[in-house]
């Protein structure tokens, strides 16, 4: 698991479409399943429910959201202090 993907998994969560969500991360559809499927495969567990309508989040993803957004932060504090 890495940032980047704990990223994206937060903007899917925001937005629970894949197009809406790639669009918004700059890259293409394909590349975002395939990196939301690999961090569900790291954890061992699926954050998302997909249909054709779209996603949503498993009870799962939504008790892990919280906590990746709170890690997206502290790890921007982190940058600022490095560069003051």
């Amino acid at each position: 698991m890495n940032l980047k993907q704990l990223h994206q998994f937060v903007v899917l969560a925001e937005t629970l479409n894949f197009t809406t969500a790639a669009a918004r991360l700059n890259m293409s559809q394909p590349p975002l399943s395939v990196s939301i499927r690999a961090l569900e495969e790291e954890l061992g567990e699926r954050l998302f429910e997909r249909a054709s309508r779209g996603v949503k989040l498993t009870a799962v993803g939504r008790s892990v959201l919280d906590h990746a957004r709170r890690t997206l932060f502290h790890a921007e504090q982190f940058r600022h202090s490095v560069q003051l």
